[in-house]
């Protein structure tokens, strides 16, 4: 849902902050989900999962969207291309696609995160098969990585395809997310996770007696480089392009946002609206560009307004947000029901259940 009011006109304080820990939450959320321990013993089972959740989705939804901008193209304003894929030749259009660089989709840049995070994936799977018993030598090569990927952001001219040089960043949260999830499991002796850390009673005892005080200097973290901006307005960070900002003051606003909106949520408890949209997260993110979009030539042709106009409008940006993820609804459901395979799924019926979730009323 951040990604989506992030890509609507916002003022820079927000914008800003809002960048600083999105994405990185999103690589964060994406380790912690991982159970490694299921795919220890098979590097192949592992790869054939992630590229037909991740890669295929992204060469569909890809495709689909060129499609879409074209026929909208036509329909719209005949003869008149709005994004630059159609402005080229055919054979620069399919390099772009098959190179996967959200600057060179340009009409649909969230799909980078796709490639990004099977790079990502790919990559921690890769240490974590050395090292995921060593939490202590798994945290130094992850650190190395994250050095190199900032370094690479600022010294080397060039982008490496499927946003490899990304990945080098993103591996950090992704597996901060993965040895949080370890630490929840060890503090509730859960599996094979328990046994991860019991040789450091040391640092389990640390961390319990230190655990209740980090949210709050996390959201206090939060809150007043928020305050900053609305004061002096920066850059904001964008992981696409590999603008980072300074390294420290990246990783250290990146965490204090991840951690902030972790805890709210764990407060906020369950959800049925946040639960529909967390399984279907990967379709919000592929198609809330065209959806966009769609809302857009519609406010213009039906009530002649220019939804331009409302830039830097808070909001209307939060009111446009809720528009585009309620015209996903069906959207998702086509999808979920009809061609799971778009959204990296075996069947149907995860998506199908999510959507009945969402207007089934709660048994309170």
């Amino acid at each position: 849902m951040l990604v989506v009011f992030a890509h609507y006109s916002l003022p820079v304080a927000l914008d800003t902050y809002i960048f600083s820990f999105h994405m990185p939450l999103f690589f964060f959320i994406s380790g912690f989900l991982l159970n490694f321990v299921k795919y220890a013993e098979s590097a192949t089972d592992f790869i054939k999962g992630r590229f037909r959740s991740l890669i295929v989705p992204y060469f569909a939804f890809a495709v689909l969207t060129c499609l879409f901008y074209f026929l909208l193209d036509e329909a719209y304003s005949p003869g008149v291309t709005s994004i630059k894929f159609f402005e080229t030749d055919a054979l620069y259009g399919i390099y772009s696609i098959l190179y996967a660089l959200g600057p060179m989709i340009s009409y649909n840049s969230p799909l980078w995160f796709l490639t990004g995070l099977f790079v990502t994936e790919l990559l921690f799977y890769w240490l974590a098969k050395r090292y995921y018993w060593q939490p202590g030598k798994l945290v130094i090569w992850l650190t190395v990585a994250g050095i190199i990927g900032y370094l690479y952001s600022v010294y080397v001219p060039f982008r490496l395809p499927w946003n490899a040089d990304v990945a080098l960043t993103a591996v950090v949260f992704y597996g901060a997310g993965n040895l949080f999830r370890k630490l929840l499991e060890s503090e509730d002796g859960l599996s094979a996770g328990s046994r991860l850390l019991k040789s450091d009673s040391g640092f389990n005892k640390v961390f319990s007696q230190v655990k209740n005080f980090f949210p709050w200097l996390f959201i206090l973290v939060s809150l007043l480089y928020f305050v900053y901006l609305l004061k002096f307005p920066t850059d904001k960070i964008n992981m696409n392009v590999l603008e980072y900002g300074g390294f420290f003051s990246f990783y250290f606003l990146a965490f204090s946002g991840i951690f902030t909106f972790v805890y709210i949520f764990t407060k906020i408890g369950s959800s049925k609206v946040l639960e529909y949209y967390g399984r279907n997260s990967l379709i919000v993110l592929a198609l809330h560009f065209p959806m966009k979009d769609i809302l857009t030539k519609l406010s213009k042709i039906i009530f002649e307004i220019d939804l331009d106009c409302f830039g830097c409008t808070t909001s209307f940006a939060l009111i446009l947000t809720g528009l585009n993820l309620l015209g996903l609804v069906p959207v998702i459901f086509i999808i979920n029901k009809y061609f799971p395979f778009l959204a990296g799924k075996n069947s149907s019926s995860a998506g199908f259940k999510g959507f009945k979730v969402l207007f089934r009323k709660s048994p309170d």
